[in-house]
């Protein structure tokens, strides 16, 4: 019965035209929406005061479905750019929530390309010591910037102590998550930006401190939303599509979806000692290393694994990690771990010393990723942890055996010299 009911919804959702809108019961106002690949668990909190509540789905130039889901029931919308979906939701008072599903651009960001001919933007870029993507640019008319390009980040960030070399007017504020936590940090909205000849105006910056020497700011994929972007290692560009180019055989395609319409996760595997779990990935070419996420995975798992590599055939051989995406399975990575945070599917993040063994196409207008294997796929991985980490175990083999000896030395009062 509650599967006809779902249906009979989903039938009344999908009608352009109706007196009545859709109603979706709910006792709670925590509800779930699955925006295509991306199941967004408790995402959404229902507000009747605001008339109507919107919703603006990820990726709206590429038709999908979207389902809104409360503690009692569900109801599926198929979208498509320009698509509206007004309904219901009825708490168990009887209050009712006016809300909305957009398959539209919520502040969409649009450059000029003043010195372009045809429909491709190539943006040269360089890899850092830290394996991180650098652009030149300038902020409202200032002094050349490094910029640090993130597609983790969800908007554009600027160092505090590089603030006075953007002629910047702050606005506002907003609350900002990053390395130092969540602060409420100034912002200001209207902005001309620049990266190789092409041209943003009203791009929003927050201000930040966890930034490095190397880079000014960070800008990221949300200024490319409706585009195609390109990663070429090989030449060293960053390339705009207006659509999507040639894909040769060499491409592997992901499905994708874009976390906020702008932070991009993939499908991939990841295994720790033999067991593998399959999930998804945030391709964060704003990190170096990787975070991962396993239940099998703990703060101790390097140190431990470095300390049998110590002790050798004593020692067993430590649990092996690997990833894998795009068909490759990569090993011996310098990554981190996070507390397990008890999903499953939620892999971690892949940093740029893993991601720039690849190439890339990623294709915001219809939810997709091309990845390339290039000449950076068999390099050796920089690990600089490992040293912290054998460090860390011949710490702890140096205590063990002083703990051991003094222990030893308690119980036979002979192994002291008398006087």
């Amino acid at each position: 019965m509650a599967q006809c009911f779902l249906v009979i919804l989903s039938l009344i959702a999908g009608t352009p035209a109706q007196d009545a809108l859709p109603v979706v019961r709910a006792r709670t106002r925590v509800a779930t929406i699955t925006d295509g690949h991306h199941l967004k668990k408790n995402y959404w909190y229902v507000m009747p005061e605001r008339k109507p509540d919107i919703y603006y789905v990820e990726v709206p130039l590429e038709p999908h479905k979207v389902t809104f889901t409360t503690d009692v029931e569900a109801i599926t919308f198929d979208v498509s750019y320009g698509s509206r979906h007004p309904f219901i939701v009825r708490l168990e008072d009887g209050t009712e929530a006016h809300t909305e599903l957009r398959a539209e651009f919520k502040d969409l960001l649009r450059h000029e390309r003043p010195t372009t001919i045809g429909n491709v933007d190539a943006i040269p870029f360089t890899l850092g010591d830290n394996d991180k993507i650098y652009l030149q640019g300038r902020v409202n008319g200032g002094p050349p910037l490094s910029l640090q390009f993130d597609f983790g980040a969800g908007g554009s960030v600027i160092k505090d102590t590089s603030v006075p070399k953007a002629n910047m007017t702050f606005d506002g504020t907003i609350t900002l998550r990053n390395s130092d936590g969540v602060n409420e940090v100034r912002s200001s909205s209207r902005n001309r930006l620049e990266i190789g000849g092409l041209v943003w105006r009203d791009v929003p910056f927050a201000v930040a401190r966890n930034m490095t020497h190397r880079e000014d700011a960070i800008v990221g994929n949300s200024l490319f939303r409706d585009k195609v972007v390109e990663i070429d290692y090989r030449r060293m560009t960053l390339v705009v599509h207006t659509a999507r180019p040639p894909i040769g055989s060499e491409w592997r395609r992901q499905d994708m979806y874009l976390d906020g319409g702008t932070v991009p996760f993939t499908r991939g595997v990841l295994a720790v000692g033999g067991q593998s779990q399959a999930g998804w990935f945030l391709l964060d070419t704003g990190a170096y290393t990787s975070i991962l996420n396993s239940p099998r995975l703990f703060s101790t798992t390097k140190i431990g694994g470095e300390l049998r590599r110590l002790l050798g055939p004593l020692g067993g051989l430590p649990p092996e990690v690997t990833v894998s995406i795009a068909g490759e399975t990569v090993s011996d990575i310098n990554y981190s771990t996070r507390r397990y945070d008890g999903d499953p599917t939620s892999l971690g993040v892949l940093g740029n010393d893993v991601l720039k063994r690849f190439d890339w196409i990623v294709d915001n207008r219809a939810g997709v990723v091309f990845l390339r294997p290039n000449h950076h796929r068999t390099q050796a991985f920089r690990n600089p942890e490992r040293l912290v980490s054998r460090l860390a175990a011949v710490f702890i083999v140096l205590v063990g055996a002083g703990v051991a000896w003094r222990r030893a030395a308690g119980r036979n009062p002979r192994l002291y010299p008398s006087r």
